[in-house]
């Protein structure tokens, strides 16, 4: 499942994109507490470099195992 891969990485770039939108606040209204909207999108980001090193780590495993 090859597209599996390429699936993964390309919601991990959707998350860190969001996050960064969110930080440059695009998506949260300005009545929502500047605190609040950095946090979000900090850990947007961080959860979209997660996913990007868990994919990576993966697929190197299984191009160890074969």
């Amino acid at each position: 499942m090859i597209w599996m891969k390429y699936l993964a990485y390309v919601v991990a770039s959707i998350f860190i994109m969001l996050g960064a939108a969110i930080l440059a606040g695009y998506f949260i209204t300005e009545n929502v507490p500047s605190q609040f909207r950095i946090m979000m999108g900090i850990v947007l980001i961080l959860y979209g470099l997660f996913r990007i090193v868990i994919t990576y780590s993966k697929r190197n495993n299984t191009i160890d195992e074969n």
